[in-house]
């Protein structure tokens, strides 16, 4: 089997989040799956398997150093790029089954100022938002994370949204704060199963005229994560968030969601948001990738 470490949502080599991504895993059973997966614990796996229906192109299995996860979203835009890069997928859409069944993921080619990059699209359906969370226990979550209760929002509440995994938004007044975090991953475990969630995504909503982006930090200490680099899934729970709450002008239903900088692996995430009759019914999160090493798997 052929391997490749991957950075994803990011042009620049020893930046973005680091996946890996195992061709042709056909034939291998869960244990040894789980078992690259510990070998490479810095990464999330993705596992790259050839359709089995036809109503898809390729399937995608998903495993970090813990367990299996329905769907990544870093990794399946690592995995699309490896294979553009091999020519085993065209631009254009693909059809990819995983855990949290078919999604479309997109290829196409950008021309810039520094040369020409591959962009890697896939589409989300909309998550369940949970009611917001009780102020006090946004306050517990503060005190864990050493964030000053003054530096949450005054008007947008700490809110779980869940899709195949789970997320606690939670929204501050000022992203400059995220540099002065320092998470206590005990208590974030406990509170992480007494609130049903498996990571705390917080972010700052920064308006440029009509246009918004984001600068986030999110901890999973329940995945083995203690912080994640640049979450695909997260600012596709993050567009349904804001569009509740009615943060886009009728302008614009797109932004950038900036993170990974405090790790110094910066990444962004390009994130449109699909609207039909005046509700939003899914979001689209993009972005490129690198290819750092490949080799050969021996098993």
């Amino acid at each position: 089997m052929r391997i490749f470490q991957v950075d994803a949502f990011t042009a620049t080599r020893f930046t973005g989040n680091p996946a890996i991504v195992v061709l042709d895993a056909d034939g291998q059973n869960d244990a040894t799956l789980q078992a690259v997966a510990r070998e490479f614990a810095h990464a999330e796996v993705a596992f790259v398997l050839a359709a089995s229906a036809a109503d898809h192109d390729v399937r995608l299995r998903f495993f970090n150093a813990r367990k299996e996860s329905p769907f990544v979203g870093h990794a399946t835009v690592a995995a699309h790029a490896v294979l553009l890069t091999l020519g085993r997928r065209a631009a254009g859409v693909c059809r990819q089954h995983s855990g949290t069944g078919i999604v479309e993921v997109s290829a196409q080619t950008e021309t810039r100022a520094t040369g020409t990059e591959s962009v890697i699209e896939f589409r989300q359906t909309m998550p369940e938002l949970d009611a917001p969370l009780p102020f006090k226990t946004t306050l517990r979550v503060a005190e864990a994370l050493k964030l000053p209760a003054t530096q949450l929002h005054e008007v947008m509440p700490a809110r779980i949204a869940r899709k195949g995994s789970s997320r606690l938004l939670v929204p501050i007044a000022d992203h400059r704060i995220l540099d002065k975090l320092a998470p206590n991953f005990e208590t974030l475990l406990s509170l992480g199963s007494e609130l049903g969630t498996e990571g705390f995504f917080l972010f700052g909503v920064n308006r440029d005229s009509d246009e918004i982006w984001t600068e986030s930090r999110m901890f999973c200490p329940a995945l083995g994560i203690p912080e994640d680099p640049v979450s695909g899934n997260a600012h596709a729970m993050l567009a349904a968030y804001l569009w509740d709450l009615g943060q886009f002008s009728k302008k614009s239903t797109t932004f950038i969601g900036r993170q990974g900088y405090q790790m110094k692996r910066p990444g962004q995430v390009r994130v449109r948001l699909e609207i039909d009759k005046g509700s939003m019914i899914a979001a689209y999160i993009a972005g490129t990738a690198i290819i750092i090493s490949e080799g050969t798997l021996a098993l």
